[in-house]
């Protein structure tokens, strides 16, 4: 309360010093502080390490996941240069090309010189200083891994380009297909472990995937931090589903005795590793395996 009414108190006095010429204004035409007020609660808006206090004008992405939420929040039009893997949604081509989040290219950074650089991996504290240097702040945002954190990852970029106080239902709207799907996902399968690749990486609770699919049952790798699993630990954990990517080893796999396998596509997996409500599809994917 305090903060809209300094706002009404500073509009008056200005009002108030205009020359009396100006400061007329037409019987029955009312002094509306909407809009100022809409600013006012909108930013100053906090993420991480950086304070906005307007939306960024441009943005250039070094992550294909953040690129994507960007543009389905309707911020497709403030994207000036993206990293090499992005790829989706597939008009997003024809900005400028700033390399990857392994190895970007600083000087199309510099070049092209956006208000903002977002990216989910670590920049070279050099590199950091380099484009700072040049008038574009940085904004390392954490990679997610929780279904949570997607929410609240969508919860802040929609806050930095849109201000805070529309944040909310904005990332609500572009999630509510999907938070729709996992509600019905839940509780449809009694166990599963997920096999990522031929080297029989496992997806533990603490990583996305496994967090991802412990809507749908309980994940038998409950050791946070274990990487790979054995044939053997396989046929001992024996969860009722075993879900596999196209590059996992099926055949080796299929003696689990009472496991059922389901093959997630490469399409599915690759929305794994770059989160965004597109998930929906995975989720009625699996759903049809397993109903």
């Amino acid at each position: 309360m305090r903060r809209k009414t300094a706002v009404i108190t500073a509009v008056i006095i200005a009002f108030a010093l205009l020359p009396a010429g100006c400061a007329q204004v037409s019987e029955g035409l009312p002094i509306s502080t909407e809009g100022i007020l809409h600013e006012e609660l909108s930013y100053p808006v906090e993420v991480e390490t950086l304070v906005f206090n307007e939306s960024p004008k441009s943005v250039a992405s070094l992550s294909p996941a953040l690129t994507e939420i960007i543009c389905e929040l309707g911020y497709e039009g403030l994207l000036t240069g993206i990293s090499t893997y992005c790829n989706y949604p597939e008009n997003i081509g024809g900005r400028e090309n700033i390399g990857s989040a392994a190895n970007p290219d600083i000087n199309a950074v510099i070049r092209i010189k956006p208000d903002l650089l977002l990216s989910q991996s670590p920049i070279a504290k050099k590199d950091i200083a380099s484009i700072e240097e040049s008038g574009t702040r940085v904004l390392i945002l954490p990679a997610t891994t929780t279904v949570e954190g997607l929410y609240q990852l969508y919860s802040d970029l929609a806050a930095i380009f849109g201000g805070r106080l529309n944040a909310e239902s904005a990332a609500e709207e572009a999630l509510a297909p999907l938070k729709k799907a996992l509600a019905e996902a839940e509780g449809s399968v009694e166990s599963f472990i997920y096999i990522m690749d031929y080297k029989l990486s496992v997806a533990p609770p603490d990583t996305f995937a496994g967090d991802f699919f412990s809507y749908f049952g309980k994940n038998v790798i409950n050791e946070n931090g274990k990487i790979n699993i054995t044939s053997e630990e396989l046929a001992k954990y024996s969860p009722e589903y075993i879900f596999l990517t196209s590059e996992s080893p099926a055949s080796e796999l299929l003696p689990a005795e009472g496991s059922r396998t389901i093959i997630i596509d490469s399409q599915f997996a690759e929305r794994l590793e770059r989160p965004s409500s597109r998930l929906e599809s995975v989720v009625y994917g699996v759903l049809g395996e397993v109903g």
